[in-house]
C-alpha cells in the first residue's frame, strides 16, 4: 500500500488540465482541514479573547515568510533553473550550484532576521494589535509569534524544495504538503489544547510547517539535489545577483499582501472583541474556492508559461495563459454565485455559527474570488516572462488602495471586507489594462 501511494506521489504531470484536477483535489483535502481546523476553534475556543490573541501572533510571521519566501519563490527559480537547464551542457551541475548557493543564502539571512525580530517583538506588538490593552493578552501574543517565527522557516526552505519537484512536474508531493501541515493543526487542537491550551496549537504548526517539508526530500534525496551548504564566491556572484534582482520584487509583491492584512487586522482590533476572528474566518471560507480554482490553475499553468518562453514560443505562450483565464473566470463565477446564494447554510454547516457578521464578511469576500484569481494569473504570468518589475508596481497601487478603503469604511468585520473586495475589483481592473498592452504587443488576440 504504501509502496503504491510513494509511486502516486512520484508520478509526473502531463498536461494543465490533469495538473490543476490533481492539484484540486489535494487542495481540496487541504481545505476541507482547514474547515475542520476552523470548526474546532469555533466550538472550542470561541470568537473571543484567546482566538484574537491567536490571530494576532501570525501577524509577523507571515510578513517573514513573505519575505523568506521570495528569496526561494518557485516563481523565480523555476524560469532560472529551467534556462540553465535547457540551455548549458552542465546544467544539472548549474542547477545544482544555484541551488546550493540559494540554500546558504535563505539560512543565513533567515537566521540573523529572526533573532532580530525576537528582540523586538514586544515593540511591534502595538502594531499588530493596537486596540489591545491588556498586559496579560500581549505577553501571550509576543509569546506565540516568537515561537511562530520558526514556521515561515520551514515553510519557506519546503518552497526552496517544492521549487525542484515542481519544475520536475511532480505536482502531487507538493500539492500534498499543505495536507500534512492542516493534519497536524487539526491533530493539535483535538489533543494538545485541552492539556497545553493554545500553546499546545502553536507548537502544532510548528511540527506542521516541519512536516511540509519534510515530505518532499525522499524525492529531492533520491534525485541527488538535495541542497547542502556551499561556499560562495565570486563566480557565484552574478546568479546570486540575478536571483536577488528576481526576488526583490517578488517579497515586496508577497510583503505588500501581508501588510494589507496587517492594516485590516489592526483595524479589526479597534472594532471591538471578536472582530479580528470574525474577520479570519469570513476569510478562511472564501479561501478554499480561491485556492481549489484560482491556485490551482495557476499553479499548474506557471511552469507551462515558463517553459514556452524560454523556449520563444510567444504563441503557445499568449494561448496558455488565455485559456486558463478563461477557465479562472468561468469557474470562480460559478462559485461566487453558490457562495453568495448558500452563505448561511455554509456558514452553519462548517461553523456551526449563524452569526450575520460572520455570514455578510464571507458573502462580502466571496465577491472578490474573480480578481483575486485573475490577479494571481496576471502576476506569474509576468514572472514566467522573467518581469518582476511591473507586478511589484500594480501590487504596491493595488495595496495602498486597499489600505486607503480601509481607513475610509471603518473598522466592523463586514466594513473591512468591503473594502478588502472594492479594492480588488479596481486593482484587477488595472491589471488587465497593463496585461491588455502586452498582449497587444506580442499582436495576439487573447481576451
Amino acid at each position: 500500500m504504501f509502496k503504491h501511494l510513494a509511486s502516486k506521489l512520484l508520478t509526473k504531470s502531463s498536461s494543465i488540465q490533469k495538473t490543476a484536477l490533481m492539484l484540486a483535489v489535494f487542495t481540496f483535502t487541504a481545505q476541507l482541514l482547514s474547515l475542520v481546523r476552523d470548526r474546532l476553534f469555533a466550538s472550542n475556543v470561541g470568537v473571543g479573547v484567546e482566538l484574537d490573541t491567536y490571530y494576532y501572533a501570525f501577524k509577523i510571521p507571515d510578513i517573514l515568510y513573505a519575505i523568506l519566501s521570495a528569496l526561494v519563490s518557485t516563481t523565480v527559480l523555476i524560469p532560472l533553473l529551467t534556462k540553465h537547464k535547457s540551455t548549458d551542457e552542465d546544467g544539472v551541475k548549474k542547477m545544482k550550484r544555484v541551488y546550493d548557493i540559494l540554500f546558504t543564502v535563505f539560512f543565513c539571512f533567515s537566521s540573523i532576521l529572526i533573532a532580530i525580530l525576537i528582540v523586538i517583538m514586544p515593540y511591534v506588538v502595538h502594531l499588530i494589535a493596537p486596540g489591545v490593552t491588556d498586559v496579560s493578552q500581549i505577553a501571550d501574543i509576543v509569546l506565540y509569534s516568537r515561537m511562530l517565527l520558526l514556521q515561515p522557516f520551514f515553510l519557506s526552505f519546503s518552497n526552496l524544495l517544492g521549487s525542484y519537484t515542481q519544475m520536475q512536474e511532480r505536482f502531487v508531493i507538493y500539492a500534498f504538503s499543505p495536507v500534512i501541515y492542516n493534519i497536524s493543526t487539526v491533530l493539535g487542537l483535538l489533543f494538545l489544547f485541552p492539556i497545553y491550551g493554545m500553546k499546545g496549537v502553536v507548537l502544532a504548526v510548528i511540527v506542521g510547517s516541519i512536516l511540509h517539508g519534510l515530505i518532499q526530500i525522499p524525492y529531492i534525496r533520491k534525485e541527488k539535489f538535495l541542497p547542502t551548504f556551499a561556499r560562495i564566491t565570486k563566480a557565484d556572484l552574478i546568479v546570486l545577483k540575478d536571483v536577488i534582482t528576481q526576488s526583490i520584487p517578488r517579497a515586496l509583491i508577497l510583503s505588500l499582501v501581508q501588510i494589507e492584512f496587517l492594516f485590516l487586522n489592526s483595524r479589526a482590533s479597534l472594532g471591538g472583541e471578536g472582530t479580528t476572528s470574525i474577520l479570519h474566518f469570513a476569510n478562511n471560507l472564501q479561501s478554499v474556492p480561491l485556492a481549489l480554482l484560482g491556485v490551482t490553475f495557476v499553479v499548474a499553468s506557471f511552469p507551462v508559461l515558463a517553459k514556452k518562453f524560454s523556449t520563444g514560443d510567444e504563441s503557445g505562450f499568449w494561448n496558455t495563459y488565455k485559456s486558463t483565464a478563461k477557465k479562472i473566470v468561468v469557474w470562480t463565477f460559478i462559485a461566487t454565485v453558490l457562495a453568495v446564494s448558500l452563505r448561511k447554510y455554509i456558514v452553519w454547516i462548517l461553523l456551526g455559527n449563524v452569526s450575520p457578521m460572520i455570514t455578510w464578511t464571507f458573502a462580502i469576500l466571496v465577491l472578490s474570488l474573480i480578481p483575486q484569481s485573475i490577479e494571481m494569473l496576471i502576476t506569474r504570468t509576468y514572472y514566467a516572462r522573467g518581469n518582476t518589475k511591473i507586478p511589484a508596481i500594480l501590487n504596491t497601487v493595488a495595496a495602498a488602495l486597499t489600505i486607503t478603503l480601509v481607513f475610509i469604511f471603518g473598522n466592523s468585520a463586514p466594513q473591512l471586507a468591503t473594502a478588502f473586495t472594492v479594492g480588488a475589483w479596481v486593482s484587477c481592473l488595472m491589471f488587465y489594462m497593463t496585461i491588455r498592452k502586452s498582449i497587444e504587443k506580442a499582436r495576439i488576440t487573447c481576451l
